[in-house]
């Protein structure tokens, strides 16, 4: 059994709660099989591989499986406290991303994301590999994959190519003190030899092709460095002498130290060489051929006949159904208009495909894995390939004299495929439960089945018997090609495949993929959204443990059962399967977790009175699961909910926000016990994004500021010196800031400015100028939120007769005046035309007016333009006087924003 863990940031939770359920099957279902009969044979990893966050859980999969069992001193490995639980539930939003771009979560080297909880994570798991609690002769091949952010210049021949993405194997042992250690020994892979592996260099004072705790945790943080969120990471690394490297690029990167080469040491026939790298996700975010060649190109792996099972966590796999729009398009109906097939050109359908090759690039590894010789030659995928070929052209053909292992006669299609399970059957068993139709007797008579007993089982089965599988599927080989030559059936490739598959039982390499039944919070905010509160976290978690339970039910039962003719034995297999794993787990002793697998049984099963162990009765509700579970089913009809309504970047997101609160849900404590990221966000679903907007453009800005310092530092000449970008970063967060702005409930001046920073509620909000009398204006303005779109605010004005604009002959002629108004905002919806509203003024002029009373009252409508950045103001200084004293106003908005910003 291989694992290959894909990335997927936040959904690290639901992997962890799959992952570790996983294995926690695969130890504790080895042996005896209470439930049909038989034995498992002893499970035994044969790889684990990563990519991004899948990298952490491979790392956790292979301390979990060398552990001892807990009851024997190893370590905890329970439902409630386990490592995958322990690591990934206590990664969260707050520490994340903190609220200041200083904050002590922050270290140097942190990007926008602070790793904080990642390293508290790494020095528990150091404490935990260094405890003498593993397996004696515990050894398990691991591998993540990196991106190096400069790519790798080399030559093939005489072509020049470029490579980004590469792998790093490595393996977790057990020391003679019963530790845990990690190494790689090159010699014990000696096929493999490709460019893209990258070996960890041993420090001179350890054991050769030994690694140290710090490498260990660097290869994970570099594997996980998603761009602009995590930091890239600086590796030194071992590469082979004789690739012809084109190293000038190298060269020409000065922020690149000298290795200390006398501390560092690669195997012979290496060189010691360092570069940055970052998310491995990105190349390969699905790293099936990394967990392939790690468990088939070790010199010991061939001598077990028994083929591999790759089970791939994929967390984006749905098994639910994502309803569709009722409202269709005009393109969809049945009649569209001509235009819709004609080809336009705009700028976003252009750079489609540049888009759409960033997703692609992810998975091409995945296709060129998939599509190879590797994966084309598995026997009993070949037997389904042919029935399906019978089943077209001759579907009443028999074929027992190929097959004589049945009770009862069987179309030969149906023969073949129930063949094939029982192959796929015979790899897993030391003894197999023999179930109708098949038959006890036939399979003996045909040297395949020995030593058989009768079972201990209520379920329908005839006999457990020891499979001789090499015997088996030689057979089974020969009668797929016996049953093509009879029945005609002309496809020189298929034939040329089995012939192929018969000569390596390794043929019959397999991929399990999971599949997700519900939706997860680690969906939400472009996979973020699950470290927003430690209960998201939580859910997922236990979603995760419930699609293991159903995986592994589904799988062991329909290799015995047909879900079709065997309808009611499928299903009580299918139930007992999952009672089973449900109490290997520890669900019954896991409040929380057995209410959520309770929902999430009865919204998948509820109707097919499947589980029913689960819901029948209902556990105790337990309100913050039950709303998160509601929230995320609202969520997902939210395309369905009023078609018409505006959809609005991340609508599914405030749909779900709005749900968690009107249903009262408590975000989580932060450690400090501060309010929590979450609660901002829900206290104004509408306006939700803002806190968040409002975090990252702090931490992006500062960040430029210290890559300038950093410049500065590195280069004494101007000229030669490269440059950050605070200026345009600045921009680029005001801008943002003004769109998402959130009013809060008083504010001295409504600017985009940090509260912290004194000189907001300084350096006047407003700078205006009268198009009537050219006066220059200048306000201040603090405001109060009546409500979400009512806003009342005290306008405070300075200003100063005839401006810029005209002579000083015309200015002396008026006074320099101060106002102070009662102004009422209404927002609108809009972008554009923001708001409107009213304001009543009481103007007063410094120096007592030739004409007039110094001691006047006016008002003025307004409208908001733009985010409110520009304001439109018509009205009069003197409502007894309108003709002489009206006024057309323009200013602009949020000068201390701008000022900040644009300043850093």
């Amino acid at each position: 059994m291989a694992l290959a863990i894909s990335g997927g940031a936040s959904k690290g939770a639901y992997e962890a709660g799959f992952n570790w359920g996983a294995l926690k099957i695969l130890r504790d279902f080895s042996g005896k099989d209470p439930v049909l009969g038989g034995e498992f044979r002893p499970f035994e990893a044969a790889s684990f591989s990563g990519a991004s966050a899948g990298g952490i859980n491979s790392l956790l999969s292979g301390i979990t499986w060398c552990s001892r069992a807990e009851t024997d001193g190893g370590l905890a490995n329970n439902i409630n406290n386990n490592l995958f639980r322990d690591v990934w539930l206590n990664i969260d939003a707050n520490r994340l991303l903190p609220s200041t771009a200083t904050s002590e979560y922050y270290q140097p080297d942190d990007a926008l994301f602070s790793r904080n909880d990642l390293r508290v994570a790494s020095s528990l798991l150091r404490e935990k590999w260094r405890t003498p609690a593993f397996r004696e002769g515990c050894q398990v091949p691991l591998g993540v994959t990196v991106t190096r952010v400069k790519p790798e210049v080399l030559f093939i021949g005489d072509v020049k190519v470029q490579n980004q993405r590469f792998y790093i194997p490595f393996e977790i042992y057990v020391k003679q003190d019963r530790t845990a250690g990690f190494r790689f020994v090159p010699t014990d892979y000696p096929a493999l030899s490709d460019a893209s592996k990258l070996i960890l260099p041993t420090q001179t004072d350890l054991e050769p092709n030994t690694f140290n705790d710090q490498q260990i945790e660097s290869i994970s943080f570099a594997s996980s460095a998603f761009p602009l969120a995590f930091s890239r990471q600086r590796l030194a690394y071992c590469r082979f002498l004789d690739k012809k490297i084109d190293e000038s690029k190298d060269k020409k990167d000065v922020s690149l130290p000298n290795i200390n080469k006398e501390a560092l040491q690669c195997p012979l026939g290496y060189e010691l060489v360092e570069a940055e790298f970052a998310d491995g996700g990105l190349f390969d975010n699905l790293p099936i051929g990394l967990a392939r060649i790690l468990a088939e190109k070790r010199r010991d792996s061939t001598i077990n006949p028994i083929p591999i099972t790759y089970l791939y966590i994929d967390p984006d796999r749905l098994r639910y159904d994502v309803p569709e729009s009722k409202k269709k398009r005009d393109c969809d109906k049945s009649n569209p208009p001509a235009a819709c097939q004609q080809m336009e050109y705009s700028f976003l359908s252009e750079s489609g495909l540049l888009v759409g090759a960033l997703g692609t690039a992810r998975k091409y590894e995945l296709f060129r894995e998939l599509t190879s010789d590797y994966w084309t030659n598995n026997l009993s995928e070949l037997g389904y390939l042919l029935a399906d070929k019978l089943n077209e052209s001759k579907p009443d053909y028999t074929c027992d004299k190929h097959l004589p292992y049945f009770d009862k006669k069987l179309k030969c299609a149906e023969a073949i495929r129930r063949a094939g399970r029982f192959l796929e059957l015979a790899y897993d068993r030391i003894k197999a439960p023999i179930i109708s139709p098949f038959s006890v007797a036939r399979l003996s008579q045909e040297n395949i089945a020995s030593n058989c007993d009768k079972p201990d089982t209520m379920l329908l089965v005839s006999g457990e018997c020891k499979i001789d599988f090499i015997r088996y599927r030689n057979k089974y080989a020969d009668a797929l090609s016996g049953i093509m030559h009879e029945a005609k059936i002309a496809d020189t490739e298929l034939f040329r495949r089995i012939h192929n598959s018969r000569l390596s039982s390794h043929s019959d390499r397999i991929i399990r993929v999971s599949s997700v039944g519900s939706p997860i919070t680690g969906n939400l905010l472009g996979d973020f959204g699950g470290f927003l509160d430690y209960k998201f976290r939580e859910y997922d978690y236990y979603a995760g443990i419930y699609d293991v339970v159903v995986a592994t039910s589904n799988l062991i039962c329909t290799n015995h059962f047909s879900p079709i003719d065997q309808g009611k034995a499928y299903f009580d297999c299918f139930n007992a399967v999952g009672e089973r794993a449900y109490m290997t787990l520890g669900l019954n002793d896991a409040k929380r977790g057995r209410y959520v697998f309770a929902l999430l049984t009865q919204q998948e099963h509820g109707e097919s009175n499947v589980f029913t162990f689960a819901y029948q009765p209902m556990p105790d509700e337990d309100s913050d699961m039950r709303i998160i579970h509601e929230g995320l089913a609202k969520s997902l009809e939210a395309g369905l909910i009023d078609p018409d309504k505006e959809k609005t970047a991340f609508f599914i997101e405030k749909v779900f926000f709005e749900y968690l609160k009107q249903q009262g849900f408590e975000p989580t404590l932060t450690k400090g016990k501060e309010q929590p990221l979450l609660t901002q966000i829900m206290d104004d679903p509408d306006t939700w994004s803002y806190e968040l907007i409002s975090r990252i453009s702090n931490r992006l800005v500062y960040l430029e500021q210290q890559a300038e310092n950093i410049f500065i530092a590195r280069e004494s000449d101007p000229d030669n010196r490269d440059h950050a970008y605070p200026g345009i970063m600045g921009a680029g967060s005001y801008v943002l800031r003004t769109v998402n702005y959130k009013y809060p409930s008083f504010t001295f001046a409504p600017s985009t400015a940090p509260k912290a920073w004194i000189w907001r509620n300084i350096i006047p909000y407003e700078f205006g100028f009268d198009l009537a009398e050219g006066d220059l204006l200048v306000s201040w303005q603090p405001t109060w939120s009546l409500s979400k779109k009512n806003k009342l605010g005290i306008r405070g004005t300075l200003g100063f007769a005839g401006g810029l604009l005209n002579s000083a002959e015309v200015a002396a002629k008026r006074e320099n005046y101060a106002s102070l108004g009662l102004d009422y905002t209404r927002l609108t919806r809009s972008g554009f035309i923001s708001s409107w509203g009213l304001t009543p003024y009481w103007f007063h002029t410094f120096d007592e007016p030739e004409i007039g009373e110094q001691d006047t009252f006016g008002t003025d409508i307004h409208v908001g333009i733009l985010e409110n950045r520009l304001r439109i103001g018509l009205g009069a200084r003197d409502l007894d006087d309108m003709g002489n004293t009206w006024f057309l106003t323009i200013g602009v908005t949020d000068i201390p924003g701008m000022v900040y910003w644009l300043t850093r």
